[in-house]
């Protein structure tokens, strides 16, 4: 046990010499340097370093600078000492950058120390100057003066080494210069472009330290604005106008470009006149964000104008000559073709045309569908391109790009053709329409999907059609098809329209095969047309169907017969005969209708029966009848009491299974001429057909009336 113990601490021992000699081997393998250091002068020193190993995690460092001869290197004097955990540290203040100095740093890690080399450097080589400062700046023609200055005093003999570096720049373009800086503390910065921005910039340096410069100081200004010194770019675009005689012209112009413009334009004028007469045509003063102008000009050849302008004046104009409306036109250019570049990009090619001299030519592209003039791009090359690429497209978007043919003053047509970018699936299908149907046979046809939306080329359409769950399809590149073959029932169709990348479906429609050419949705349109006039017809004779089925009932106090009075009995029923006959002619003549009758006004006849009285002097009878009295009664032959009840006389019975006539029961008179009590009564059954005599009657009815009446009767 005892010598077990020696034998562990041995170990133990062992152990911790062997991870002292690795720790002390790696630390010694690990590289610690100062890269440079540099001198604000009568500010601080400043040292960088770095070591091989990234990983080394030193929790510190400690920076130690000290002042030494230069040619010896010996008799070090401490200047300051800095701790970081960085890799830079700053020692201040100094008194003077004309020394030379040592620089060390340590390395504090979890393994121990680790000390860079030791870094001389030389203090006028290492400084660098403060930036200067730009205190004004004055503009004028074509130059700029700069007034600028250091913040630090220097003397004479440090203003010797001081340089001094400008840079100005504008619209991307760099210009710098470095001159000795106390050589004049006013720079001239001449052969500037007027009305240009300018960032000006200044960055000092002691020559004898040629690897630090200062920072830059930097200002903005603008120079004077000049007259511009050329025309803008212009262009047109011809199209007939409503009116008669007119042409609607469309101006489009570029602003004049950098360095041209000489300042900011602030306004266009744009003017035609005609080359036959006088006529004139302007716009006016536009604003400088327009970029066209459209006007109604005549048929005539004409010279339009435009100029710019400025703070400074009005720019050389720009003229373009409209053709006469009967001009022939140039021809154009022969060929032309489109490559994809990428999605925003396409290269245009064209060939010229035979012997033709050009000048040169215009690139016209717009998308489709075209937006307006603001929508219209173009771009002036020169005679001898024959390709052009145009940048800032999108893709999946049609464009429509022409290239016209510059001959002098005079524009040929242009040749176009439809291009995309890229292609993608159509965003619609085709609106399908069906011609005409048969037994077995369907004709279709359908609408092109609108070029907007085609998102690409079209390469051919697909028809689809099912039918009791079997679907088929057919390929075609018309825009329409006849599908033959087919079994009688409805189909479901639609068509497809398709793409390089993909393809889009219209709206299915159903379509019946095999009735004959009858098609279902106007035999359903039909039957609703006819259930509606069934439904509707009898709504609006209501009132007249109600009529015929129950007429109005006539009120028989009103009748021209309810003015009879009592008379005498009746012999050989003569009276009753005729009243009879007389009620048979008016149940005759009631269901006519008055409608249909022309009425004419006669007299109204009355009758009234009387009791039978031998000392009456009126009345005259005989053994076969009784005369009417030629005047009316001034009674009424119906008594109120009696109107709307049933009367039968005393001891009056009637036959079993005998019925009287509707209108012989009107009426009865007593054979017996003792007994002459009974009146005229109206059966209670009968009163509701019992028709009122009017005062007017037609000449027919009054003919039938009279012939039915006795002989001895007077009227």
């Amino acid at each position: 046990m005892s010598q077990r113990k020696p034998s562990q601490a041995g170990l133990l021992l062992w152990m911790y010499v062997m991870n002292k000699f690795l720790d002390t081997a790696a630390a010694a393998s690990l590289t610690l340097s100062i890269t440079h250091c540099v001198i604000r002068e009568y500010i601080n020193i400043t040292c960088y370093w770095e070591t091989s190993d990234h990983h080394l995690n030193a929790s510190s460092y400690r920076l130690q600078i000290n002042k030494t001869f230069c040619e010896s290197k010996e008799s070090y004097n401490n200047v300051g000492v800095c701790e970081t955990r960085g890799s830079s540290c700053s020692v201040q203040p100094i008194d003077s950058a004309l020394h030379c100095f040592r620089a060390e740093v340590l390395a504090y890690t979890h393994t121990g120390s680790i000390r860079s080399p030791l870094y001389f450097f030389n203090g006028p080589e290492s400084v660098k100057l403060p930036p200067p400062q730009i205190k004004h700046l004055q503009p004028s023609a074509g130059c700029l003066h700069v007034v600028w200055g250091m913040i630090d005093r220097f003397s004479e003999e440090e203003k010797k080494h001081i340089r001094l570096q400008v840079e100005f720049t504008t619209h991307d373009q760099t210009r710098s210069q470095t001159i000795q800086a106390y050589s004049s503390e006013t720079l001239k910065l001449c052969h500037l472009h007027p009305g240009s921005k300018y960032t000006v910039r200044l960055r000092a340096q002691d020559d004898r330290a040629y690897a630090h410069w200062s920072s830059w100081t930097s200002i903005d200004t603008t120079t004077a604005e000049n007259v511009p010194s050329a025309a803008p770019r212009l262009w047109r675009h011809i199209q007939p106008a409503e009116e008669a005689g007119k042409r609607r012209l469309t101006l489009l112009w570029k602003p004049v470009s950098w360095p041209e413009v000489n300042g900011v334009v602030l306004s266009y004028s744009v003017s035609c006149r005609s080359e036959l007469d006088s006529s004139q045509w302007t716009c006016g003063a536009l604003n400088a964000s327009r970029n066209f102008c459209v006007l109604a000009v005549s048929a005539d050849p004409c010279q339009c104008i435009l100029t710019a302008t400025n703070s400074a004046g009005t720019s050389p104009p720009a003229h373009i000559y409209i053709p006469a409306h009967t001009d022939a036109e140039l021809p154009p250019p022969q060929n032309i073709s489109v490559i994809p570049l990428d999605d925003t990009r396409l290269k245009v090619e064209w060939t010229a045309a035979l012997n033709q001299s050009e000048s040169g030519f215009v690139l016209q592209w717009s998308s489709v569908p075209h937006s307006g003039p603001a929508g219209l791009h173009w771009e002036h090359v020169n005679k001898t391109a024959r390709s052009f690429n145009l940048t800032g497209l999108l893709p999946e978007v049609p464009y429509n790009l022409s290239v016209v043919s510059l001959h002098g003053r005079r524009a040929g047509s242009d040749k176009s053709v439809i291009a995309f970018t890229r292609e993608g699936a159509p965003s619609v299908g085709p609106k399908m329409t069906v011609l005409k149907t048969s037994s077995s046979v369907v004709l279709l046809k359908w609408e092109p999907v609108p070029i907007e939306k085609l998102r690409g080329f079209i390469q051919n359409y697909t028809v689809l059609y099912s039918i009791n769950g079997k679907s088929e399809q057919a390929y075609t590149r018309a825009e329409q098809i006849s599908l033959r073959g087919l079994t009688a029932g409805t189909y479901n169709m639609c068509v497809m329209a398709h793409t390089a990348v993909g393809g889009a479906a219209g709206p299915w429609h159903m379509v019946a095969v095999g009735l004959e050419d009858v098609q279902v949705i106007p035999i359903l349109l039909c039957s609703l047309l006819l259930s509606f006039l069934i439904l509707i017809i009898p709504l609006c004779l209501r009132v007249r169907i109600k009529q015929c089925l129950c007429p109005t009932v006539p009120d028989a106090s009103k009748s021209s017969l309810s003015v009879w009075s009592n008379t005498k009995p009746c012999q050989q029923h003569t009276l009753t005969s005729t009243v009879s006959s007389i009620i048979s002619i008016a149940q005759a003549t009631s269901y006519q209708g008055y409608a249909e009758k022309d009425y004419v006004p006669v007299q109204e006849l009355t009758y009234h029966t009387v009791r039978h009285d031998d000392n009456e002097a009126d009345t005259k009878t005989n053994g076969t009848g009784t005369y009417l009295d030629p005047k009316p009664a001034p009674t009424q032959a119906f008594p109120a009491h009696l109107l709307n009840q049933s009367y039968n006389k005393p001891d009056q019975v009637s036959p079993a299974g005998y019925t009287e006539d509707l209108f012989d029961s009107l009426f009865s008179c007593e054979r017996n001429p003792v007994d002459l009590s009974s009146y005229i009564h109206v059966s209670q059954s009968y009163v509701p057909f019992v028709t009122t005599v009017d005062a007017y009657r037609t000449p027919d009815e009054c003919s039938r009336f009279l012939q039915v009446l006795p002989e001895d009767t007077n009227i």
